[in-house]
C-alpha cells in the first residue's frame, strides 16, 4: 500500500490544512508546465501528488485508508487510481479549487489536461449528480463509449474491457452484478449527531467488515457509496451502497 503521507511529507496526524498546503507546494514544484524538458518526470510526481491528495484530503477515503493500514476493515488496495481521480475530480468543489489554484498561477488544469495527465489520454465526461437527490447523491466521471452495456456481463464481455484495459489502459466502470447494496438503520439521535458504524458484507465467500462515516444530519433514504469495496469478477471491482434508514 502506497504511504500516501510520505508522498506529501506530512505525518498521520497532519490536520486537514497542513495536508492541503504541503499538496499546494508540491503541485506546484511538480506541475508538467512549471518542468519544461523534465515533463514525464513531473507528470509521474505531479500524478501520485494528486493521488495522494485526493485520499487524505478526503475524510472518508482517509479514514479508509488509515483503517487498512492497520488491518482493519479489508485492504485499500481495492481503490484503484483511476477510482481515485475520478471521483475527486468528479466533486465540483475540488476539481473548481484546484482549477482556479492553477489557473491563477498560469498552470494547465483543464479537462484536456486532465484526461491526458490522469486518463492516459482518453477524454473523460463529467456528470454530477444533484445532491437533493436522495436517489443518487453521487458524483461520477465516465469515459465516453465506454459503458460496461456496449459489452455486456458474459465471457466476451470480459474479454472485450480486459483487451480495453490492456491497450488503452482503461478500467471501464463495474458492471451492475458486482455492486452490494445494503441498509443501516439508525435511530433519529444517531441521525442528527453522526457516528461510524460499521457494517459486515459478504464478497463472494467471504465476509468483510466495513467503517461508514455517517455525517450529521443524514435524511433517511440518502445512500452513501463506499467505492471499490464491492465483489470482484478478477477484472473489475464494484462498489458497496449503504442506504440509510432513520426511524
Amino acid at each position: 500500500m502506497k504511504d500516501y503521507y510520505q508522498i506529501l511529507g506530512v505525518s498521520e496526524n497532519a490536520t486537514p490544512e497542513e495536508i492541503k498546503n504541503a499538496f499546494r507546494k508540491l503541485a506546484f514544484q511538480y506541475h508538467p508546465d512549471k518542468n519544461i524538458g523534465h515533463e514525464t518526470e513531473a507528470e509521474a510526481k505531479f500524478k501520485e501528488i494528486n493521488e495522494a491528495y485526493a485520499v487524505l484530503g478526503d475524510i472518508d477515503k482517509r479514514r479508509q485508508y488509515d483503517l487498512s493500514g492497520k488491518g482493519a476493515y479489508g485492504s485499500f488496495n481495492a481503490f484503484n487510481q483511476s477510482d481515485i481521480f475520478r471521483d475527486s475530480f468528479a466533486n465540483q468543489a475540488t476539481f473548481s479549487d484546484l482549477a482556479a489554484m492553477f489557473r491563477q498561477a498560469g498552470l494547465r488544469f483543464d479537462e484536456d489536461f486532465l484526461s491526458n495527465i490522469f486518463f492516459n489520454g482518453q477524454r473523460v465526461v463529467f456528470q454530477t449528480y444533484s445532491p437533493n437527490n436522495t436517489n443518487s447523491p453521487l458524483n461520477d466521471i465516465t469515459i465516453k463509449q465506454s459503458a460496461p452495456a456496449l459489452f455486456g456481463t458474459g465471457i466476451g464481455g470480459k474479454l472485450a474491457r480486459f483487451l480495453i484495459k490492456k491497450v488503452f489502459g482503461i478500467k471501464l466502470a463495474a458492471a451492475k452484478n458486482l455492486d452490494i447494496y445494503c441498509e443501516i438503520r439508525l435511530k433519529i439521535k444517531e441521525a442528527t449527531n453522526g457516528l461510524e458504524k460499521e457494517i459486515t458484507v459478504k464478497r463472494g465467500k467471504q465476509k468483510k467488515k466495513l467503517a461508514v462515516i455517517i455525517p450529521a444530519g443524514i435524511k433517511s433514504g440518502t445512500r452513501i457509496r463506499l467505492n471499490g469495496m464491492g465483489n470482484s469478477d478478477g477484472e473489475q471491482t464494484g462498489d458497496v451502497y449503504v442506504t440509510v434508514r432513520v426511524f
